[in-house]
């Protein structure tokens, strides 16, 4: 008989390293095993263990990474009697390794078992929508949990098929700092009506939420007020008219949207006081929402004043600035951010 050759010889090798490495089902018929390592809060992971033959004892002995042994005698078992071995519940993650031991005939039968466990906490995800970039194909979330994935779907704010679909896994994240998703930009001028977002950690625990970046400013030519006054002069109501008949048209356009709502945001220049200005804008702002409430317009309106503190044009305080004397009028599903100022619009609702 010729000898092994150098290849034959390493082939024996690794087979037998996979064989000690198999799952204790595969090393001997006396048992089987399953693992349940990963779990949602409140519950525990375990090993779930079945004698395939009458065994005389079984015994299981775990070390844990921080020192902490595990051990427990199931005693003697049937044939298909079932026996669980609880795991710590504590939320965050464990490795485990050590032995069972099944006694048959007489005969301890040892195999060694290692594996990692994972307790999800109560998972958490919070979305600051003013720091989402989507031109730049960027978003910041905050997750609670440290292992999961983010599933990302972008749809077009007329309807159709997904702009984009994105999925991104993430491992041993500090919950105490953003993870950042990031997809590729999506072509320049695409308009986005809807971004829905789903997060989901090792244990199967997840969060959905939908956000609807999608707004439109509606062009229109301004309606003059009095000095002082937030009342509309019957001569400025072919404006609004106008305006009501582009409301529509935008309307028809993204009726598979969603719920959309439209803002109406009072601006004025710098003369005069800050408190001033602001109680003016509202007013004026409020004047205008009801004049598009008692003409038909039938969707959520809501109004609020931002005085001087989102200026269209930069003047000194005092400057008489026209540009900066405007009310507009945007189509929203979600409240509007309005990026040149940092002042917290609290949007009241028309009846």
């Amino acid at each position: 008989m010729r000898s092994a050759t150098a290849s034959q010889r390493l082939l024996a090798c690794i087979l037998l390293l996979l064989l000690c490495s198999l799952p204790l089902a595969a090393q001997a018929d006396a048992i089987q095993f399953r693992m349940v390592t990963r779990v949602g809060l409140g519950q525990k992971p375990k090993l779930e263990i079945t004698a395939l033959q009458n065994l005389e004892r079984v015994e299981v002995m775990l070390n844990r990474e921080d020192g902490k042994n595990v051990g427990q005698n199931l005693g003697a078992m049937g044939v298909g009697e079932k026996r669980e071995v609880l795991l710590d519940g504590k939320p965050g993650k464990h490795h485990y390794s050590g032995r069972v031991t099944c006694v048959v005939d007489g005969a301890p039968q040892d195999s060694q078992v290692y594996f990692d466990t994972l307790v999800g906490g109560e998972l958490t995800v919070l979305v600051d929508k003013s720091k989402v970039e989507l031109s730049a194909g960027r978003m910041p979330i905050l997750v609670s949990s440290p292992d999961g994935k983010v599933e990302l779907r972008i749809s077009g704010a007329s309807g159709g098929p997904a702009l984009l679909e994105h999925e991104q896994d993430f491992a041993d994240h500090d919950p105490a700092v953003p993870l950042f998703v990031t997809w590729k930009p999506l072509p320049k001028g695409t308009e986005v009506g809807r971004v829905d977002l789903k997060v989901t950690d090792a244990s199967g625990a997840f969060k959905s939420f939908a956000l609807f970046p999608w707004s439109v400013y509606i062009p229109h030519e301004e309606v003059n007020f009095a000095t002082d006054s937030a009342s509309i002069d019957r001569a400025e109501t072919p404006k609004l008219q106008a305006s009501l008949s582009k409301i529509a048209d935008a309307l028809a356009k993204h009726k598979d949207l969603g719920p959309i709502k439209l803002y109406i945001a009072g601006h004025t220049d710098t003369v005069g006081t800050a408190t001033y200005n602001l109680n003016l804008s509202r007013r004026r702002a409020q004047s205008i929402a009801g004049w598009f409430r008692k003409n038909g317009l039938r969707i959520p309106i809501a109004y609020e004043g931002f005085g001087e503190f989102a200026l269209l044009v930069a003047t000194p305080d005092n400057k008489d600035e026209p540009r900066n004397r405007r009310v507009d009028y945007i189509l929203s599903v979600e409240d509007p951010i309005l990026k040149a100022t940092d002042f917290q619009a609290v949007w009241k609702p028309i009846k």
